[in-house]
């Protein structure tokens, strides 16, 4: 195992989110985005917050501690990968971690975003990461627990499933790929839908005021198809998980998905 690889482990076990550009100079300090850079040698890490967390500060606590403990373990590994080599390394060990806008219910606070690490090699890795949030009792809804014990969740991921792939028939033309098969029913392939509870997800923004319109699935590079197909954004529709749905949150869902938030991922996902 390379050394390269050793700390790209030891990071991604504490992804947060990621890929940002830096906040206006003119912007105030309160809102401004990077809530943590350091530019060392040939090492770079940032965290970056999204201003409208700050209507949540026990969450955007939870997620500035959590990515500091990613990033402080990242550049620890980086310094000790330079005292084993007797100096500065020959590649760039960068690793940026990025919360976007959370999306609300009356009950519950989702936020997502997207990690990006570097530690040589022909590319870069993306990957994402989630949180779900109660905001009466202000604490972390663990996936599972938003839905009731006992639910058929291979429905979920069929679901999934039919969201991936009609993204990836989206892209047309040399962009459409193959789609991927359901969990279990690859055969011999090497690409298969992941299992929805396997997979980061947040909240869909809805048409209806105070309810989400489903969940959104964030698939890394590699899961659905090769690196070069890239990540997909996977949207189920309320009307699809509301029988699967724990009674205590069943009540945050209703409608369908924001037809603005869904015109701008389609012309996202066609890029």
């Amino acid at each position: 195992m390379t050394r390269a690889f050793r700390i790209l482990m030891a990071s991604a076990v504490l992804l947060v989110a990621a890929c940002a550009s830096p906040p206006s100079p003119t912007a105030p300090a309160e809102f401004q985005p990077i809530a943590y850079k350091l530019e060392d040698g040939r090492m770079t890490t940032e965290l970056t917050l999204d201003p409208a967390l700050r209507a949540h500060p026990e969450l955007r606590a939870r997620l500035y501690d959590d990515g500091m403990i990613a990033i402080r373990e990242f550049e620890a590994d980086v310094r000790r990968a330079r005292a084993e080599e007797g100096g500065e390394l020959d590649y760039n060990m960068d690793l940026t971690l990025r919360w976007d806008a959370p999306v609300e219910t009356a009950g519950l606070v989702s936020a997502d975003g997207l990690v990006w690490s570097f530690t040589g090699g022909a590319h870069g890795n993306p990957g994402f990461h989630a949180i779900l949030w109660d905001r009466r009792n202000l604490r972390e809804v663990k996936p599972a627990d938003l839905f009731r014990p006992g639910a058929d969740l291979s429905k979920l991921d069929r679901a999934l499933c039919d969201s991936i792939n009609a993204a990836k028939a989206a892209r047309g033309g040399d962009q459409a790929w193959d789609p991927a098969p359901y969990p279990g029913e690859q055969g011999d392939g090497i690409w298969v839908c992941p299992v929805a509870l396997d997979t980061p997800f947040s909240l869909a923004p809805g048409d209806t005021a105070g309810k989400a319109g489903g969940l959104v699935f964030l698939i890394d590079p590699y899961v659905v198809g090769p690196y070069a197909e890239g990540v997909y954004t996977a949207v189920v529709p309320a009307a699809a998980v509301s029988a699967l749905l724990s009674p205590e949150w069943a009540g945050q869902f209703g409608g369908e998905p924001s037809p603005e938030y869904l015109d701008r991922l389609r012309a996202e996902q066609a890029r």
